[in-house]
C-alpha cells in the first residue's frame, strides 16, 4: 500500500467529502492540512457570505459553497438577524440570559426574515455524495440536524460539533444531549476545546480569574468495532479513514480500525502490518514545526498537571531541528 502520504483522491474514490454546515470564517486548521485530498461543500444561509467564501483560494481539491439555511426538517423558519453575522440563527437568542455576559451585543437582535431552511436529505445537491467528515456550527440546531439525518451520520468517519453548555438561544442543542446522540452513533469523543470562557458584566469581572465555560467544540470519531455500519464499507472507505486518524495523531485507534478493515477484506496482511509503524501514520503534512506551534498553545489552555509531557514533547521536537 501506498504510504498515507501519497495518496491521490483517485485512490480514496474522488477524495474526502467535508460537509462544513455553517462556513462562515474557516475550516478548522486540521482540515487544510489536507486539503489536497478534500472537497469542501460549505452552507451557510447568506448568499453574500457564500459568494465570499467561493472567491478564496484555499488549496482543497473542490469547493462550493451554498446559501441554504439546514434545519431538522424542510419547511419555512424566521431567521433571526443578529448583530454579528455568526450568531445568526433560525432560535431566537435568549438575551435576557446573554446580557449578563460581554458577548452580549453579538448576539443583539437586528432583524428578522421568513427563510426556507432544508434537511440534508432534501438538498439536491448532495443526492449523489456520501459525506465522510462534517462540522457543524449551525448555531443550537446541531441535534435536530443530525437526527434528521442519521442515515448520513452512519456512514460519517469524523463528526465536529460546536455546541454550547447552556441555552444562549432558546431551544438551543446543549452538549449533553449531543454527547448522548454521538455515543449511541458509536462514535469517541476524542478532542474538546471548552476555553471558550466569557466574562460576566459584573464590576469585579477584571479582577476574576475563573469564568464560565459557554460552549465548545468538539470532535468525534466512528468506532466501527464497537457498533459496525449496517452497510459494507470499501476499500476507499478504509482508506479515507486511515488518513483522517493519522491527521488526527489517533495512530493507536488507527490500528485498530486497521485490523477492522483486515478482518473484512479491505487490507492486506502485508498493509495491516505496515500500520505497527508510527512512520505509518506520521502525515509529512503534519510538519514538527507546526507540533511544536500546537503545543505550546496548549500550554496556555491545559491544566499545569500535563505542562511537563507537553514541554518535554517540544523539547524532543526542538532536537529534531526540521
Amino acid at each position: 500500500m501506498k504510504r498515507l502520504d501519497d495518496l491521490t483522491p483517485e485512490d480514496i474514490g474522488g477524495g474526502i467529502n467535508l460537509l462544513d454546515l455553517g462556513a462562515s470564517g474557516q475550516p478548522p486548521e486540521y482540515w487544510t492540512r489536507v486539503a489536497p485530498l478534500t472537497n469542501l461543500i460549505g452552507f451557510d444561509p447568506n448568499k453574500q457570505e457564500c459568494e465570499r467564501l467561493a472567491k478564496q483560494k484555499t488549496g482543497y481539491h473542490s469547493q462550493r459553497f451554498l446559501p441554504y439555511a439546514l434545519a431538522g426538517k424542510t419547511g419555512e423558519f424566521t431567521l433571526h438577524r443578529t448583530h454579528s453575522i455568526y450568531c445568526w440563527s433560525l432560535l431566537p437568542p435568549d438575551l435576557e440570559w446573554l446580557r449578563r455576559f460581554t458577548w452580549s451585543d453579538l448576539f443583539e437582535l437586528e432583524g428578522t426574515q421568513q427563510i426556507s431552511a432544508f434537511m440534508l436529505d432534501d438538498i439536491r445537491e448532495l443526492q449523489n455524495v456520501e459525506i465522510d467528515a462534517m462540522k457543524l456550527d449551525t448555531q443550537g440546531l446541531e441535534l435536530p440536524i443530525l437526527s434528521s439525518a442519521e442515515g448520513r451520520v452512519d456512514r460519517c468517519i469524523l463528526i465536529e460539533t460546536e455546541t454550547g453548555f447552556c441555552e444562549n438561544y432558546r431551544g438551543e442543542t446543549t452538549f449533553d444531549q449531543i454527547m448522548q446522540f454521538m455515543l449511541r452513533k458509536g462514535f469517541g469523543l476524542f478532542d474538546i476545546n471548552t476555553n471558550h470562557r466569557i466574562p460576566r458584566t459584573g464590576h469585579l469581572a477584571p479582577q476574576a480569574y475563573n469564568e464560565q465555560m459557554m460552549f465548545c467544540q468538539a470532535v468525534w470519531i466512528r468506532d466501527f468495532v464497537k457498533r459496525p455500519p449496517a452497510q459494507a464499507l470499501t476499500r476507499e472507505k478504509a482508506l479515507k479513514a486511515l488518513y483522517i486518524y493519522a491527521n488526527h495523531g489517533c495512530y493507536s485507534f488507527g490500528a485498530e480500525m486497521a485490523a477492522y478493515f483486515h478482518k473484512g477484506g479491505l487490507m492486506t496482511q502485508e498493509e495491516l502490518a505496515q500500520t505497527a509503524d508510527v512512520s505509518f501514520w506520521t502525515l509529512r503534512s503534519l510538519k514538527p514545526s507546526i507540533r511544536r506551534r500546537f503545543l505550546k498553545m496548549a500550554l496556555r489552555i491545559v491544566p499545569r498537571r500535563y505542562h511537563g509531557s507537553i514541554g518535554s514533547a517540544i523539547k524532543e521536537l526542538e532536537r529534531s531541528k526540521t
